[in-house]
């Protein structure tokens, strides 16, 4: 298999791979951490991203309560460059002085001297954005950070931010975009495009109901996905089309039902997704979805099988994305 192709994160001239390594369950028990995999099977993934070249790693402070950033830092030991770090830091941290220590701890976690993207996690209404984006600005004026990046901002909070920098600009919005999940898609995608920023796709094969794994016959039985009400009965039966679709699309490309989705959404100017992987089986399986095209007519098929889906949803779930797709 070929390497995955890189990018530019926004404006920043970094470069990074268009498919990177989302590890939220890495030492999250809430994903079977120890229980249906370990250290072992994170290390595999690791050095199979690197076989690829895939450079790109997704973390943050709240995953596995600091174990996830702990396992990278072991694990990264002896090549650090060959890797993009992007870290979060969650607004719990109510101080300037409290973000700035939060950087810190992550460094220390991580094992670096610096973090490549430095994100905010969630905006939070009760810290002033100008507090975070200046304790940002200061962590990248002592080369602490490369980049500074947002995540799960809508468009006013991120123009918002951006006027309280100076120094420099936010590189990236990491957001939940697929093929199911299209809310960028009311504005926030044009307008990261129109101003040089990227969009980092977290949960590009929707907790993995885009993979074909799931159906009405064989829900997931707990953990996170419980309580996403993507994997009701209904949304289930009404995605079966789609994900039919996504599977005589790949075999026409000799490509997996998770690889169409994840092309859908690499293909498209400014975004890049992080897609989870617990081993090394999911990173290769992951890293097929870039380097090749669907067609302009490929791509019709999947809009069309979209909106089926919309149509037969579980009302309060897609009503507002149909009216997106049919103003």
């Amino acid at each position: 298999m070929s390497s995955v192709e890189f990018t530019e994160l926004g404006r920043t001239g970094l470069k990074v791979s268009v498919i990177g390594l989302g590890t939220w369950q890495w030492g999250s028990r809430e994903w079977g951490w120890l229980r249906s995999y370990g250290k072992e099977d994170v290390a595999g993934a690791l050095d199979e991203a690197e076989r690829l070249g895939i450079n790109l790693i997704d973390t943050a402070e709240i995953y596995g309560s600091g174990e996830s950033e702990r396992l990278i830092g072991e694990l990264l030991k002896g090549r650090r460059e060959k890797f993009f770090i992007a870290s979060k830091f969650f607004p719990y941290h109510m101080t300037y002085d409290g973000i700035i220590k939060a950087c810190y701890k992550s460094l220390e976690r991580l094992r670096t001297s610096e973090i490549d993207l430095y994100q905010v996690h969630w905006p939070n209404p009760i810290v002033p954005m100008k507090t975070m984006m200046k304790a940002m600005e200061h962590l990248y004026s002592q080369g602490k950070i490369r980049a500074i990046g947002v995540s799960n901002f809508s468009q006013s909070q991120l123009a918002s931010a951006r006027t309280h920098l100076s120094k420099v600009d936010v590189a990236s919005n990491q957001v939940k975009y697929n093929i199911l999940e299209r809310d960028p898609e009311g504005g926030l995608l044009s307008y990261l495009r129109r101003e040089g920023m990227s969009l980092i796709a977290y949960s590009p094969l929707a907790q993995g109901l885009l993979t074909g794994k799931y159906s009405v016959t064989s829900r997931p039985s707990g953990g996170i996905r419980r309580t996403n009400i993507l994997f009701s009965r209904r949304n289930l039966r009404s995605a079966e089309g789609l994900l039919e679709t996504l599977k005589e699309i790949g075999a026409r490309h000799d490509r997996t039902t998770s690889q169409v989705a994840l092309n859908w959404l690499v293909t498209k100017p400014s975004v890049i997704a992080i897609p989870g992987a617990k081993g090394p089986r999911h990173v290769r399986e992951n890293a097929g979805g870039a380097g090749w095209v669907l067609t302009e007519d490929e791509l019709k098929e999947i809009e069309r099988a979209y909106r089926a889906f919309l149509e037969g949803s579980e009302r309060g779930y897609g009503r507002a994305l149909l009216r997106m797709v049919h103003p």
